[in-house]
């Protein structure tokens, strides 16, 4: 009998979590951390993780994950077309890059909040200063594959600019 892998949703935990490292007892906070998702044949989508603590760990929910998944459908029906359960478990991790949402303020700023992102946000400008005031512009790191099936903790190492 085959496996119904809508009700796996690629066997991920209830948190994905991340582990950032750097040398040094360093305060990690503050840091944005997004996984690059290919599912289906159009866009890959981009998943955020919450900002990490002092001690560089950030948890990211199941329920977060399919969220934003869906937010993406949301803001570009046309552009993408693959689904959380029939996602490739192999992602790319890296630090978020908000140069984009900094030079194109004014249309970042234009569009509403999408549905999963109005369970989190006030406004689309608080989302905006939260993705845009992060500590990402104080590291470098190469961007890691992980399975997100065979893994129990994503570790990036990150180095100090």
């Amino acid at each position: 009998m085959p496996v119904n892998r809508a009700l796996e949703l690629m066997n991920l935990p209830e948190d994905i979590v991340l582990k950032i490292e750097a040398n040094g007892n360093k305060d990690l906070s503050g840091v944005i951390v997004q996984m690059k998702v290919k599912a289906g044949r159009k866009n890959t989508y981009f998943i955020c993780f919450p900002k990490t603590d002092p001690d560089g760990l950030a948890r990211l929910s199941k329920r977060d994950f399919v969220g934003q998944f869906k937010d993406h459908w949301e803001m570009g029906l046309m552009d993408y077309n693959g689904t959380p359960e029939d996602a490739d478990p192999e992602v790319e991790v890296s630090l978020f890059d908000p140069s984009w949402l900094i030079e194109n303020k004014k249309l970042a700023l234009a569009w509403p909040l999408l549905e999963h992102e109005k369970q989190r946000w006030a406004s689309r400008e608080q989302q905006y200063n939260y993705m845009v005031n992060n500590k990402n512009n104080h590291y470098s790191c190469d961007t890691i594959s992980v399975n997100l099936e065979k893994i129990q903790k994503i570790v990036l190492r990150v180095n100090e600019l």
